[in-house]
């Protein structure tokens, strides 16, 4: 009986963990919930009794699963924050140790020398240009470069920018004409469940993540961009608090099963 009710006020205190962290990360841009998952403790022999005839002998706790459902949209007006609307993630690297990790928060502004970064100085990656063009997606994560955006072309200063639903970006310097500068690439994988959680709602690759494939906003299968504006969490806070209600109320009965359980022993035991 005692393995039963401890195993109900672990999962409680699991479930509580899991809640809390959603509703501490309930602003922040790109964030992605987490679920908790339990499964029940087949009925069997254990160490304290014989053949149980019982239907079960607790709870287990097995792991957090992440919701990838769609964050809601909030405008900017800041044309480098960057918001995808569908399948896709964000192509990052960190300059200290060239780690690759992937990210739906699109939270980017311009260096001072001009790279598209992340506000802990990652990279943005993209497509590079071929010949001053626009060039087709790059097949693998080492041909993308990080995205540039000069301050000044011919010695005139950029006077216009522009990123495009399907991550082409422009620019116009003085009065010239728009030229191109490179291309968004996005990142798509089988298995997203299986993504390695890195933090500051980052994603790394992992065994189970799947195939990973590159493309281009709104090629199928692929986010459309929104620039200007940012995806936000897709924690509802009436979901978690309702969550973590259950989850107090779960934790309060074991305990008091538990102090039933121990009265009765003590009654016995007299």
């Amino acid at each position: 009986m005692f393995s039963i009710i401890k195993s109900g006020m672990a999962s409680a205190m699991h479930d509580l963990s899991i809640i809390s962290n959603n509703v501490a990360n309930s602003n922040s841009n790109g964030f992605k919930k987490s679920l908790a998952s339990f499964a029940d403790l087949g009925a069997g022999r254990s160490a304290e009794t014989l053949a149980s005839k019982a239907s079960g002998q607790g709870v287990l706790v097995e792991d957090k699963r992440l919701s990838f459902s769609q964050g809601s949209i909030v405008q900017t007006e800041q044309k480098t924050d960057l918001a995808l609307q569908g399948n896709g993630y964000f192509i990052l690297r960190n300059p200290n140790d060239a780690g690759v990790s992937f990210s739906r928060n699109g939270s980017f502004a311009l260096d001072a020398n001009g790279f598209l970064k992340t506000d802990d100085n990652c990279f943005v990656l993209g497509t590079p240009l071929i010949d001053g063009a626009f060039a087709p997606d790059a097949a693998a994560i080492d041909a993308l470069l990080p995205i540039r955006v000069p301050g000044t072309l011919n010695e005139a200063p950029i006077s216009d920018l522009s990123i495009t639903e399907n991550g082409q970006i422009t620019a116009k310097y003085g009065n010239q004409e728009a030229v191109p500068l490179g291309a968004i690439t996005l990142g798509v994988f089988s298995n997203p469940a299986g993504l390695l959680e890195l933090g500051n709602s980052r994603f790394g690759i992992s065994d189970n993540s799947g195939n990973l494939t590159l493309g281009a906003p709104t090629d199928a299968g692929y986010a459309t961009l929104l620039s200007g504006g940012l995806e936000t969490s897709n924690v509802e806070i009436t979901e978690e608090l309702t969550a973590m209600i259950k989850a107090q109320q779960q934790f309060n009965g074991s305990a008091r099963i538990m102090q039933t359980n121990s009265d009765m022993i003590e009654k016995l035991t007299r």
